[in-house]
């Protein structure tokens, strides 16, 4: 076997797996080359537990493909084994049966890390599934020494109240899972004057799973993870990040779709990014994979299960996360096992397959470290047989190759594997019919270290009453080309919005008002916003729950609804903190001066806690030239920001926030613009004034200049309250002073189509942009007919609505008739939901050239040349362009009554 593995490192990976294929499982048959470091590989002397249950198959027998975004899934016949040892006087215990039946089904095991207690989620058979109650899943502990199982939720009441799973030990003895409770954001929506429901994922197949907190005993249930999707399978560091919790989560946001691996503390505050984002392709054949099934290792790495979303028979490949690389991979580089790649690298010789495709190889299911110093991990593996016609072959040639073949549902079972020598053992033999998997090891393991909940000295009461939490962004423009680039430099642009200045190279320089005017500052404003939860139609508890057509939603039902929480400025500099609510899924979006987003939208969600403060050092982009560098994403490898901040004591030319000339701001060296703002509250000069905090309308004042070196620029601000009287104001409760739970909603039917008929004499929309003028047909200006009435193409939509947002058919005049043009000539739309600056519409109505694929013509000798700026008022273009930056949506809330329902 030495010798094979030796040939097979100078073959490569895939010749490997195959070259070792018969000795490593085909048969079941033990590949034995001797010890590792003094211990038997194929024994271990303490308990193992392991989850089997049928090979899950649906009402007509055919094999079901479990898909890792649904993660609730239930198949009769699933219980937890207890093996008392791998010898063979080794007893084994059916430990749920007695309260299965052997019909229920049982996942998410673990153990404590002492070793005595097995924890894991189980629900029972539901004899009635069309008709409530339904039973849920509810988690469970077995304590090995004294063979006794108890639910951890005693009361039938709180247990059923939502689907509790994966459930995990946190070294002060509580117990961290992922819910559907979601426990605290019920109670947010209930302070925004909504009704409490727990909302479905971004994809609306399901309650979307959240991490949440418990003692023991299940009591003090609250939530600490507020994403909009799926947050799995959570597990307690040890090395690096001892003490802290390392999650898959399901990042959906804004059409996206892929597992990360993300890491909290134990009270929900500092969640971050730990890898994933880039490193999606790295499948076979560049095929798209997600990690799942995290374990930590003994030298501190992660061993991940990485896999497509389904497909796979629920199994995949073994790689092991580098815990030293601080960067994700951003090209499908493999290398050999146990050489370190760009990240990841594979823990196995065998030619494991992650395309969707055939795995000669077989596949995993499941992996745990022993943490016994031998490398040696527990797998649930299957070998690989396909079918062709009514026989079964083994994954070789010319079987493999035939295009009849089919894959055989893999049954999978219980092997050692050892990571020093590439052998395995099969610890348990497979079962016809039977799938064994998540195989842990009851060995007791030093207990990390406590991370005890934020508290007085770390959180801010005053933020904490407030229910908000401060978000401290260094430069905004770490964001953009610069961060991409990887380097510390400025260029003076922000994407594709540059300055106006000279002698701008780096971020300090806009600090001077002398070097730069606000309107040479490519970024203005920072918006900040919400995902709108989307309730279960087939809620029992919500009275009247929507059942949403896709009509409600508007061009992309992925985008999902929005909410503006507010705005704040961004300094001079770069910065911005301020106050936003907490407990709530955050998205921040960088603005022109008009409020109109810069370059993408904000691809993931992140949280505060009450009372804490996020700092942001830059872009979550770790890659340069396709080579990987530091990451903004991961504290212990943040790239340092472009703004440094005062390079001495105070900003020259400029004054105190609130104050007169002259009176320079003299405080600590390297605050940020936006520090030394916020941070002068209760300073006596002259007066205390209050945090900076969101805004519901956008304001800009000039508070920096010191009028003593030059005139400061102009304030202006466009606001709800200067809307003609017919536009209904978009609904923002709470936001009069602004306050946690403001929240600005914006529907197309009420807030945007009266802008059309606002009586503007000669200029009103519909004057031109109507087939009837007085009874007299015409085609419409620019084939753009904004007037009223229901779409001829969907009943559910405005016409305006769909004249604006999707292609429609060039029309004519024949005669007193105005019809398509035939043959059909594709008019484009004026606007996209990709955002406002994208929109030819908004260009041309500011008669400035923007980011819209569509050059703007402002030839005056052009016939059908209108000049259209001035004709809307800043405060409806405002409106217009925010409402296009959060997808265009026909409707953003699904409680409307008006709103499109199936």
């Amino acid at each position: 076997m030495a010798a094979k593995l030796s040939r097979c490192l100078e073959l490569g990976r895939q010749a490997c797996g195959l070259a070792v294929l018969f000795c490593t499982g085909l048969f079941l048959y033990a590949c034995d080359s001797g010890s590792s470091g003094g211990v038997d590989p194929g024994i271990i002397e303490i308990p193992i537990a392991y989850v089997e249950r049928p090979i899950p198959v649906d009402d007509q027998g055919d094999p079901v493909q479990a898909d890792m975004r649904e993660p609730r899934l239930f198949m009769s016949g699933g219980d937890v084994y207890l093996q008392t040892s791998s010898t063979a006087g080794g007893t084994v215990t059916n430990i749920t049966s007695p309260v299965t039946g052997g019909i229920g089904d049982v996942k998410g095991l673990n153990v404590s890390h002492d070793g005595t207690r097995l924890i894991f989620s189980l629900r029972l058979f539901d004899p009635d599934p069309n008709n409530p109650p339904f039973p849920t899943w509810n988690i469970y502990e077995y304590d090995i020494e004294n063979n006794v199982l108890r639910r951890i939720i005693p009361s039938d009441l709180v247990a059923e109240e939502g689907d509790d799973l994966f459930p995990a030990y946190l070294p002060d003895g509580r117990i961290v899972f992922s819910s559907s409770r979601q426990q605290d954001a019920g109670a947010t929506l209930i302070a925004e004057g909504k009704q409490k429901f727990s909302a479905l994922d971004e994809d609306e197949n399901a309650i979307a799973l959240t991490l949440h907190v418990m003692t023991p005993f299940g009591a003090d249930i609250r939530q600490i993870s507020f994403n909009q999707s799926h947050d799995l399978r959570p597990q307690v560091l040890s090395n690096q990040f001892g003490g802290q919790v390392v999650f898959s989560r399901w990042d959906g946001a804004d059409n996206g779709s892929e597992f990360n691996i993300y890491k909290s503390n134990p009270d929900g505050s500092d969640l971050e990014l730990v890898y994933g984002s880039r490193s999606h392709a790295t499948g076979t054949n560049n095929a798209n994979i997600h990690f799942t099934g995290l374990r930590e290792m003994e030298n501190g790495d992660l061993m991940v299960i990485a896999k497509p979303f389904t497909g796979t028979f629920d199994g995949g490949d073994i790689l092991i996360i580098d815990k030293d690389r601080f960067s994700d991979i951003s090209n499908p580089i493999w290398s050999l096992p146990g050489i370190p790649g760009p990240g990841q690298y594979a823990a196995t010789v065998n030619n494991t397959i992650t395309d969707g495709s055939i795995s000669p190889g077989g596949r995993y299911s499941s992996a745990y470290p022993l943490w016994d110093g031998s490398d040696r991990i527990l797998v649930s593996k299957s070998t690989c047989q396909v079918e062709i016609g009514t026989q079964r072959h083994p994954c070789v040639e010319p079987h493999i190759s035939d295009p009849g073949a089919q894959e055989v549902s893999p049954l999978y079972t219980i092997w050692l594997y050892d990571m020093n020598n590439h052998t395995q053992k099969p610890l348990i033999p497979a079962r016809a019919g039977r799938v064994i998997t998540e195989a842990v090891a009851a060995r007791p393991r030093a207990l990390p270290p406590v991370i005890f909940d934020k508290g007085p000295g770390e959180l801010d009461p005053v933020w904490e009453s407030e229910n908000v939490g401060v978000v401290n962004i260094a430069s905004v423009y770490d964001f953009g080309e610069a961060a991409f680039a990887g380097d510390t430099t400025f260029d003076g642009c922000f994407f594709n919005l540059c300055t106006t200045a000279t002698g701008i190279s780096t971020v300090q320089d806009f600090a001077d008002p002398l070097n730069a005017t606000a309107d040479q500052r490519p970024a203005r404003f920072v918006r900040f916003l919400r995902p709108v939860g989307i309730p279960d139609p087939d809620d029992l508890v919500l009275v009247n729950p929507p059942d949403l057509d896709d009509e409600a939603f508007g061009p992309d039902r992925d985008f999902g609804m929005r909410e503006i929480l507010g705005y704040a400025p961004v300094e001079p500099d770069g910065s911005v903190k301020v106050k936003v609510p907490a407990n709530v899924p955050l998205a921040v979006e960088v603005l022109d001066a008009e409020g109109r987003r810069i370059g993408p939208r904000h691809a993931n969600w992140f949280q505060l806690q009450p009372g804490d403060m996020l700092d942001c050092a830059g872009c979550h982009d770790p890659v340069n030239g396709g080579q990987p560098h530091e990451a903004h994403a991961r504290t212990d490898a943040v790239a340092p920001s472009i703004n440094a901040g005062m390079a001495s004591f105070f900003y020259p030319n400029t004054l105190i926030p609130g104050t007169v000339s002259p009176n320079p701001y003299y405080g600590s060296q390297g605050q940020t613009m936006a520090e030394v703002r916020f941070d002068r509250v209760d300073d006596t000069l002259p007066t205390a004034t209050p945090q900076p905090q969101l805004t519901p309308d956008l304001i800009y004042d000039d508070y920096w200049t010191d009028p003593a070196a030059r005139a400061p620029d102009a304030s202006y601000s466009y606001l709800y309250a200067n809307l003609d009287l017919s536009i209904p104001a978009p609904l923002n409760a709470f936001c009069a002073p602004w306050r946690f739970n403001c929240r600005t909603i914006i529907n197309y039917q009420q807030h945007i189509h009266p802008i059309w008929q606002v009586d503007r004499g000669a200029n009103t929309c519909t004057n031109c942009h109507t087939i009837d003028v007085a009874g007299v047909a015409q085609v419409a200006a620019g084939q753009l007919d904004l007037t009223d009435g229901v779409s001829d193409q969907n009943a559910d939509h405005f016409k305006s609505y769909r004249e604006l947002l999707f292609v429609d058919q060039e029309e004519e005049l024949v005669g007193a008739v105005v019809q398509d043009v035939d043959p059909a000539v594709n008019v484009n739309p004026s606007m996209t939901n990709a955002g406002a600056r994208l929109s030819y519409f908004v260009e041309k109505l500011t008669e400035t050239e923007l980011d819209a694929p569509r050059t703007l013509s402002t030839v005056v000798s052009d016939p059908n040349y209108v000049d259209h700026s001035g004709m809307l008022s800043g405060d409806e273009l405002k409106l217009i362009g925010e409402w296009l930056d959060l997808g265009a949506q026909n409707f953003n809330d699904p409680f409307d009554p008006t709103a499109p329902q199936n």
